[in-house]
């Protein structure tokens, strides 16, 4: 039988290792907290310990020891002890949201002491963990096959395939789940607006929205977050008995992956503006100034109105939109630092298990495994039909929500940059005039290689 070490019983930790456990896994449990503990040991299948070094003292070599706590300090804190504890052969798996860069950092350092280190991205909350999660592994390929049998175990199935996959060594798996989590900012983000517009711009009830959203996600425009969405709009807070959406605050958290991502994406070079405005969608949400704001500048004139599939449209076009970016993103990475460039791999892992699970990925990963060097998802022929077909829509939206005063900083980014990409020729001829009037930087022609200069005196 094989025998894996875990740290961290909290929500998610429990949850997986319950799911080891139903796949006849032997799950020595840790967890400094008493009470984690002792929910853990109600589960009569998991063998919960008082102490780290009873834990690793119960596993046989060579020693697995998944990590299932928060990222940053806690992880690092484990893998100091860890370090201490641990031979050579042995295995640490990070199953956190760890930051990329510090996986890479503790691979390098662990292996000067012969432990191998796995950055493993697991999604799909904590249902997932319980019943199946999306699995995004990284490190040493003979890591991954060593691990591999439990990982498949627990995944996520779809079309009878695990969805788990390996995408390169040292923060391969990490990385990949940080681009899942961006697109999930920017989806998440754009059905938001799109249900503000319904309640703000259109004026519908509860019931009503519902039922659009209903709509939204029928055929193969289904997902797990539009099911989300219409599961929160029909429901009651069971204290007031007002919809649940109208007591909960108008501010939205965040834990890091976002911004880590746009961060990658400017050290790479790679745009994804329809992302980044979703991140700072939430950072504004918490911004004090909104409230002077509105009593200074007032409620905006409201003019114009939509066709029934008009907001419908906007939405799938926009969430397109953000898994095309994201997808561009894990593609930088990948050739920056050598990582699986597969993304057609990274399309079958989201199929099932996982926040960002929908119907779209089964052509996403067909796309991508019929032209794997396509230079964009959106230019691939289903889906490039699918963006012309919501492209009415899709501009009325935006165009009414701006007459309406309704933010929806991602339905019109994602429209921005379809924009941006298909014009042949934009405004950044004169961002490189201006830059050479004022700094000397020099610009390039259309006629002749080379840097050039103008007489500007």
């Amino acid at each position: 039988m094989t025998t894996i070490g875990l740290i961290g019983a909290g929500v998610m930790g429990r949850a997986l290792a319950q799911n080891l456990a139903d796949r006849n896994l032997d799950v020595i449990v840790f967890d400094r907290d008493a009470a984690a503990r002792s929910r853990a040991a109600e589960d009569r299948r998991l063998t919960v310990v008082s102490g780290l070094g009873a834990m690793i003292g119960k596993l046989p070599a060579p020693r697995t020891v998944l990590l299932m706590v928060n990222a940053g300090a806690p992880v690092e804190s484990a893998t100091g002890e860890l370090r201490m504890l641990l031979a050579p052969g042995d295995m640490i798996v990070d199953g956190g949201n760890s930051f990329w860069r510090d996986t890479q950092r503790r691979t390098t350092d662990l292996a000067k002491t012969g432990v191998d280190f796995v950055g493993l991205g697991v999604s799909g909350g904590e249902e997932g963990a319980r019943r199946g999660p999306a699995l995004m592994c990284g490190g040493t390929e003979a890591g991954y096959a060593r691990i591999r049998p439990w990982l498949e175990a627990v995944a996520a199935r779809a079309d009878g395939k695990p969805c788990a996959d390996w995408f390169g060594p040292d923060a391969g798996g990490h990385f990949v789940k940080m681009a899942h989590n961006a697109i999930e900012y920017g989806v998440m983000q754009a059905i938001a607006e799109a249900v503000q517009i319904l309640q703000n711009g259109l004026g519908l009830s509860f019931p009503d929205m519902k039922r659009e959203a209903e709509g939204w996600g029928a055929g193969n425009r289904a997902s797990y977050l539009l099911e989300l969405t219409q599961d929160i709009l029909g429901r009651s807070d069971r204290e007031t008995g007002k919809p649940l959406i109208e007591v909960i605050s108008d501010r939205a958290g965040q834990k890091g992956t976002g911004g880590w991502a746009i961060d990658a994406a400017l050290s790479f070079g790679v745009a994804v503006p329809t992302l980044a405005e979703a991140v700072f969608a939430r950072t504004l949400s918490g911004s004090p100034e909104r409230k002077d704001v509105v009593e200074r500048l007032g409620a905006p004139a409201r003019k114009g109105g939509l066709e029934r599939t008009d907001l419908g449209d906007a939405l799938f076009a926009a969430t397109l939109v953000c898994y095309a970016q994201g997808f561009q993103l894990i593609r930088a990475g990948a050739a920056q630092h050598g990582w699986v460039g597969d993304l057609a791999r990274a399309a079958r892992v989201w199929r099932a298990g996982c926040i960002l699970r929908a119907h779209l990925l089964n052509d996403v990963a067909s796309a991508y495994e019929r032209t794997p060097a396509l230079a964009n998802m959106l230019v691939a022929p289903g889906i490039a039909s699918t963006i012309a077909a919501c492209e009415p829509g899709w501009r009325r939206t935006v165009a009414f929500a701006a007459s309406h005063g309704i933010a929806t900083p991602v339905l019109s980014s994602s429209l921005a940059y379809l924009d941006a990409l298909r014009t042949q020729r934009g405004a950044t001829a004169m961002i490189q005039a201006m830059r050479d009037g004022f700094g000397a930087h020099g610009f390039e022609r259309v006629d002749k290689p080379g840097m050039h200069h103008a007489d500007w005196s």
